[in-house]
C-alpha cells in the first residue's frame, strides 16, 4: 500500500507541475502554507512507524523534489511584483488561522495522552484472573508513546492539507482553478487509504491478528475506529469545497450576507471657492 501510494502520489504532483507550467498565470492563487504542509509532511515519516524500512526511497525523493519544486515556482511568482503584495496578506491570514489551530490541536494531544495514561496506570487489579485479562489487553493493545501520539496528529493535519488553500481562496475571493482536479482530489484518496485500511482490517481481521495498526486501535488510543470514519468524511468535505470554490468563486461557501465586502470610496468634497 505505501509503495502503490508515493508512485501514485508522484504522479498527481507531476500533474500539478505539468498543469501550472500550462497556465502559469494560476501560480501565486495557490497557498503556500498548504504546499509547506505537504512537503513536510513528505519530507519526515510521520505516521508510520516502519515507513523508513518499506517505503522506496526513489519514490520518496523523488515526491518531495516535486512539491518543493511546486513550492519554489509559487514563491517566485510572489516576488518582484508588486499586485502580489495582497496576496501576501492574505497568506498571512491563513497563516494566522492554521498556525493557532495546528498548535492548539497538538497541546490537545499531549493532554490527553497525559490524561489516559495516568488513569490507565492508577488502575491495579487485585485479583489474579483480572491481572492476567489486564496483560492481555495491553499486549494486544499496547501504550502509545506521546512521541507515537504526536506522529498521528502530524498525519491529521498532513490529511487536513487543503485547509490552508480554502481559507486562501476564502480571504482573495478566488474563483480561479488553481489546482488541477487530479492534484487535489488524487491526494485527498491516497491520504484516506490508511483509513480505509484499518477500518478493513478492524473488521476482517481477529483479535488475535490484530496487534498494529496504521492510524488507529478499534478500541482505544488517541485515533479509534470513529475518527477512522470522521476523517475520511472531512476530507472529501475538503476536497469538494475546493472544486466548488474554483467553479463559484472563494466565498460561494459562505452565507450570500457575507459574500460581497462593503468598500467605501472617498468622495471628493466641494469648496465655497470652488463653487
Amino acid at each position: 500500500m505505501i509503495l502503490i501510494s508515493n508512485t501514485v502520489a508522484c504522479a498527481f504532483v507531476g500533474w500539478q507541475l505539468y498543469f501550472v507550467k500550462k497556465h502559469p498565470d494560476v501560480l501565486p492563487l495557490i497557498s503556500i502554507v498548504m504546499l509547506i504542509v505537504l512537503t513536510l509532511g513528505y519530507m519526515i515519516p510521520l505516521l508510520f512507524n516502519f515507513e523508513a524500512m518499506l517505503a522506496p526511497k526513489h519514490s520518496q525523493q523523488i515526491l518531495f523534489l516535486e512539491l518543493l519544486r511546486l513550492l519554489q515556482l509559487t514563491w517566485s511568482s510572489r516576488q518582484g511584483d508588486g499586485s502580489q503584495k495582497s496576496l501576501m496578506v492574505s497568506e498571512r491570514k491563513v497563516l494566522c488561522v492554521t498556525l493557532p489551530l495546528y498548535i492548539a490541536g497538538a497541546l490537545i494531544t499531549c493532554f490527553v495522552h497525559l490524561w489516559v495514561h495516568t488513569h490507565q496506570n492508577s488502575y491495579r487489579p487485585f485479583h489474579r484472573n483480572l491481572r492476567r485479562v489486564a496483560n492481555l489487553w495491553h499486549l494486544v493493545h499496547p501504550q502509545h508513546s506521546l512521541w507515537g501520539d504526536l506522529k498521528s496528529y502530524a498525519g491529521f493535519i498532513l490529511d487536513s492539507f487543503l485547509l490552508p488553500q480554502i481559507l486562501f481562496n476564502l480571504f482573495i475571493n478566488s474563483g480561479e482553478k488553481a489546482l488541477s482536479c487530479a492534484f487535489y482530489f488524487g491526494t485527498t484518496m491516497i491520504r484516506l487509504l490508511p483509513h480505509a485500511y484499518d477500518l478493513y482490517r478492524a473488521h476482517a481481521y481477529t483479535w488475535l491478528l490484530a496487534f498494529s495498526y496504521i492510524y488507529a486501535n478499534p478500541k482505544t488510543d488517541f485515533y479509534s475506529t470513529t475518527w477512522n470514519i470522521i476523517i475520511p468524511c472531512g476530507c472529501l468535505l475538503f476536497a469538494a469545497t475546493i472544486f466548488f470554490q474554483q467553479r463559484f468563486g472563494g466565498r460561494c461557501i459562505l452565507p450570500e450576507i457575507f459574500r460581497h465586502s462593503t468598500v467605501y470610496e472617498q468622495v471628493p468634497v466641494i469648496s465655497n471657492e470652488e463653487l
